[in-house]
């Protein structure tokens, strides 16, 4: 609702005297900064000048270490004072173009004069007054902008909850300095803000989304009371935008005992990290640690000298095989069989029957000299009841390897010396023989302490695979239930394993044997653990991330409409399917404090898109468009090949030329991109193709499989072949679905032949 001519003018006034208060306090900052810095500067050159050195007793060596402690005290709190003031000087010369975007009017209950409360990115104190003419939107009376329309309202703080009426709702949009526009809103913030910002082309990094946080969003963003927070969001919902926004409102609001060092955010791919990198920064904090599943996978498993499979070859093979072939059947076994619970059991009672025998150890040698045998370890650690956990027994035998190579080393060394005495070549002093027979030694022995240190002596390799070789033992651990075509999973996965493939199914069950067997199980660091493409994981996975980060608290974040790989859609057939998988997840998470919130509103995609895609999926997960329209999807059919890339090539070129940033052709797999990427490049010679290595992708038209889209958007979306011959099978539907939701303004679907089913009329 807009506001009349006087009062938008007081506005305007007002955002004028913010803008210059705060400018001022960026030239006190910058005097400061500079200070501080020649300050840090002056102690590190002059830190050894005020020290005086001194050995020569014990009194004077306490004294030196006393003196150099005290010096780096100093040094330390001065760049603690240089950085604090540097950190606020960043902040400030973020907002002062833009210095908020809301104001909420509060009348506290039993008090005479209404607050009116400015809401921004950050906070700012009027150094003169004192007055708050800026609150961080984290502040915990902000959230009634968010949360509530005029009328009663209530926000909760650390010590109470505080209630009253909100008197005034009101949206600023302010670009260098000047306010572009204002006005009142109601309800919901502001569909007429989301208008605006929902129209704009897509950038090529996301951006916050503070301006136009909605409730259902905000409860996601400040929920701090579950240790498990599940959110199933619609395509286009904001699920990940609501993530890192909740990552900036903890480390605001636990800024004395939480730093981003304390949180990890999995993300599907390095392209989507890439993607999501500047919304933290844009928010005035510290980016996070993150990384892909993938990336951790082949941290942990770099020294098994096996070629691990991603994700993404291994959905290649899920999409371009076919039931005829029976190692295609046995792999998609093994896929839902690995994926599971049961196999987590498997494991788990793998390794409470490696503390009583079965453990497999390699010989430790120099050439072709064994100096300590596989035998010797295994004897050594068998040799008594133990009831510490593996990985302890396992850091005792080290240490005894350790000793014994230490001895081993000695003898070495005399060994070497005696020889050179004997030899004229080596002809020389004492001295000189003895300090070359002690390198020659320590070269020869050194790797193999190292292999001791790392437990590089331990064939958990070996372990795995003895799962498959031997019937008998995994029927044991399965009590006696093996799974359906057992001997052709089994055959399959040892087949790999003997050709040095470790297909991505295997992976995490290996990692997580091994750290069961090697206690490098917990990293007890991690306080916040963020997933998202929650969908993409298996239940052994959340399992294996309950046990990795065992003080964290989760927040899980997907949408099983989009759940295109072989686990997820192995039990995902409709709704229910869903629900119960979060129950899954719950029950897996062994956490009574869980919590799943469901956002099923779109703000990505025009109504019209919106609408189109949910005919692919008419019984998944719902989904609600916001009021946003725009044209209907055009379906376009070619004759042949030719007539489909010059189809493709002319929409890619209508959409450039009606103002489209970014256009993305999108295929069904990298096979079918990487040939109509040959094809399409005389016709568009500026296209892109984005492959599973691209680590950042940059405005204008770009090729890449539909699964690498997953978490972008693009202003248009063309779908290279939606033909039946090309998504036709149950396996295929979330995939095309989740192509058509990656568009914001236009999807054009060309095709070859006979349309997809999935498109057929309801």
């Amino acid at each position: 609702m807009p506001i009349d001519h006087e009062e938008r003018e007081r506005e305007a006034r007002r955002v004028s005297s913010v803008r210059s208060r705060i400018q001022e306090r960026i030239v006190d900052l910058g005097e400061t900064v500079d200070q501080r810095r020649a300050e840090v500067t002056a102690i590190g050159r002059s830190f050894w000048d005020d020290i005086s050195v001194n050995a020569d007793n014990a009194d004077d060596v306490i004294e030196t270490a006393a003196s150099m402690a005290q010096q780096e005290h100093v040094l330390l709190g001065q760049k603690r004072s240089y950085q604090v003031a540097q950190d606020a000087l960043y902040k400030l010369q973020r907002v002062v173009d833009a210095p908020y975007f809301a104001r909420i009017d509060f009348l506290e209950r039993g008090e005479q004069d209404r607050e009116k409360i400015y809401i921004g990115l950050t906070s700012f104190i009027d150094p003169n007054s004192d007055e708050i003419l800026i609150y961080d939107w984290r502040a915990p009376i902000a959230s009634l902008f968010y949360d509530y329309p005029p009328g009663p309202a209530t926000y909760r703080t650390p010590e109470m909850d505080v209630s009253g009426e909100l008197l005034l709702k009101r949206q600023y949009i302010i670009k260098a300095g000047e306010l572009q526009d204002v006005f009142d809103t109601g309800i919901s913030i502001g569909d007429e803000m989301l208008q605006k910002m929902l129209s704009r082309s897509a950038d090529e990094k996301m951006h916050s989304i503070v301006t136009t946080i909605q409730r259902e969003q905000n409860q996601i963003i400040r929920d701090d009371r579950h240790k498990v927070l599940v959110v199933q969001g619609a395509a286009g919902s904001g699920k990940t935008s609501v993530a890192l926004q909740r990552i900036a409102y903890l480390l605001y609001k636990y800024r004395t005992t939480l730093s981003s060092d304390n949180m990890i955010l999995f993300s599907p791919n390095s392209l989507f990290s890439d993607y999501v990198s500047h919304v933290l920064p844009e928010l005035g904090e510290a980016t996070m640690q993150q990384t892909t599943f993938q990336d951790y996978l082949n941290h942990k498993l770099g020294s098994t000298g096996l070629k691990l499979e991603d994700p993404y070859d291994q959905l290649e093979f899920i999409l371009t095989g076919t039931e005829q072939d029976s190692d295609y059947r046995a792999r998609l076994q093994g896929i839902q069989y690995k994926a599971s619970a049961a196999f987590l059991n498997v494991i788990e009672a793998y390794g409470e029957k490696l503390k009583s025998g079965g453990l497999r150890f390699v010989d430790l040698a120099v050439g072709q000299k064994v100096l300590i045998t596989a035998g010797e370890l295994s004897e050594r650690f068998y040799s008594k009841a133990s009831i510490l956990a593996l990985g302890e027994r396992m850091e005792q035998l080290s240490e005894w390897m350790l000793e014994k190579l230490d001895a081993i080393q000695a003898d070495a060394q005399k060994r070497f010396y005696r020889k050179m005495v004997r030899e004229p070549k080596y002809m020389g002093t004492e001295p000189e023989m003895k300090k070359l027979s002690k390198i020659k030694a320590h070269k020869a022995i050194a790797p193999l302490k190292e292999k001791a240190r790392n437990l590089a002596y331990v064939d958990v390799l070996g372990m795995y695979r003895e799962l498959y070789a031997n019937q008998e033992l995994h029927q044991e651990l399965t009590g006696g239930q093996l799974p359906e075509d057992w001997d052709r999973i089994s055959a399959f996965t040892a087949g790999a394993l003997d050709a040095g493939l470790l297909h991505y199914e295997d992976a995490t069950p290996l990692v997580y044997l091994k750290g069961l067997v090697e206690g490098q199980l917990r990293v007890g660091t991690i306080r916040y653990c963020l997933v998202d493409e929650a969908q993409d994981y298996s239940p052994f996975h959340y399992a294996y991330l309950k046990k990795l980060f065992p003080r964290a608290r989760f927040t899980l974040l997907g949408d099983w409409n989009q759940g295109i790989f072989t686990h997820a859609n192995a039990s995902d057939a409709d709704a229910q399917g869903s629900k119960n998988e979060y129950s899954s997840i719950s029950e897996l998470m062994k956490e009574e404090e869980t919590e799943t919130i469901r956002l099923v509103k779109s703000y990505r995609s025009t109504r019209e898109i919106v609408d189109f895609a949910s005919r692919v999926l008419p019984f998944g997960e719902p989904i609600e468009p916001f009021s946003r329209s725009g044209e209907p999807p055009r379906i376009l059919r070619a004759a042949d090949e030719n007539e489909l890339r010059r189809l493709v090539a002319d929409a890619a070129l209508t959409r450039q030329r009606g103002g489209a940033g970014s256009v993305a052709i999108l295929c069904k797999t990298a096979r079918e991109t990487e040939s109509a990427y040959a094809g399409l490049l005389p016709l568009l010679p500026g296209l892109a193709r984005i492959t599973k290595e691209t680590l950042h992708y940059e405005a204008g038209v770009m090729i890449m499989p539909a699964y690498l889209a997953k978490g972008l958007e693009f202003d248009a979306v063309i779908l290279y072949d939606a033909g039946a011959d090309i998504y036709a099978e149950a396996k295929e539907r979330k995939l095309f679905y989740t192509a058509c939701t990656r568009a914001l303004h236009h999807l054009d679907v060309c095709h070859l032949g006979e349309l997809t089913p999935f498109l057929a009329q309801s």
